[in-house]
């Protein structure tokens, strides 16, 4: 059955404040770094049009922005890409709310998807708390996804993050037979363009990136692998699984995937950490077409 969800054109209105580090940043600047899915240039584009208001009034190109302003963009009526928005919790306290989420949405509105994300359902469904997520995943990646409740519960698990106190792990199908049965994939990761990541140690922005792999098992050369990534670059496992030649399968950007092809998989299976006093073990049932992978590896013990 077709879970995905195909939303009318709606009038896209983002508001957010400006964060310290980007404190004297001309505005067309601030919005390419930090909203990079379009350019300077489309940013100024916007901002002459009188698209951009801020702190009430209409933005002026190289006008310089403080932390803490407030930014309403007017993105004008849009047709979204379709979504699966189903909300599979499994788990919830007054602090936490975890889910295995679907795939394909957005955890934040981004590109051509605005009310198709997480963070804007939410909005919908529990209208009288701001749900923070405390992690992030691709539009295409399913599994654990932690949201806090209140703004407190919020900074003390960005901490535990930034402290690399939180455990992860990912079963991913790819394309390929990895040639040992553990490794470690140990490059820094920059950028090359706004939605493309490669390795490197002389790419624009790179970052040390390290990930642990073990192999599970194949069918037909698509292998079911095990991986624990020890830093938290964005694409990271998409991104250093594509430089060992085994690339994420049917992944469209590092791999030779079909975007019509509605089988993700990269799958964020067990998320281990601290809040407060607790101490949670979450894991997500993997999805369908995962099962063959499975069933075999268990045959093999």
């Amino acid at each position: 059955m077709n879970r995905l969800h195909t939303l009318p054109p709606t009038e896209q209105i983002y508001r957010s404040h400006v964060p310290l580090q980007y404190d004297s940043f001309p505005i067309e600047k601030y919005f390419a770094t930090r909203f990079s899915y379009q350019d300077e240039e489309e940013w100024s584009r916007q901002i002459r049009a009188g698209k951009i208001i801020v702190n009430g009034k209409v933005a002026l190109i190289g006008q310089k922005l403080r932390a803490s302003d407030l930014t309403i963009t007017n993105g004008g009526f849009r047709k979204e890409p379709a979504a699966d928005r189903t909300l599979n919790i499994i788990y919830e306290d007054k602090n936490i709310r975890a889910f295995n989420k679907s795939a394909p949405i957005p955890v934040h509105p981004c590109g051509r998807y605005f009310k198709n994300s997480m963070t804007e359902i939410l909005k919908d469904v529990y209208p009288n708390e701001m749900s923070r997520p405390i992690q992030r995943l691709d539009a295409t990646t399913t599994g654990v996804i932690v949201f806090a409740r209140t703004q407190k519960v919020a900074a003390f698990l960005m901490q535990e993050f930034k402290q690399n106190r939180v455990e992860k792990e990912y079963y991913a199908l790819v394309e390929g037979v990895p040639g040992s049965k553990q490794f470690t994939i140990d490059k820094p990761i920059g950028k090359i363009t706004a939605s493309k990541r490669v390795v490197g140690k002389d790419v624009p922005g790179s970052q040390l990136a390290r990930t642990d792999v073990e192999w599970l098992t194949s069918i037909n050369n698509i292998s079911l692998l095990r991986v624990i990534p020890r830093s938290g670059r964005t694409n990271q496992i998409r991104v250093h699984l594509a430089s060992e030649g085994l690339p994420i399968y049917n992944d469209s950007v590092y791999g030779n995937g079909k975007v019509s092809d509605q089988e993700f998989n990269l799958h964020h299976r067990r998320m281990q950490f601290q809040c407060f006093d607790t101490k949670f073990q979450l894991t997500a049932i993997y999805p369908p077409h995962f099962q063959p992978y499975i069933n075999k590896v268990g045959e093999n013990k």
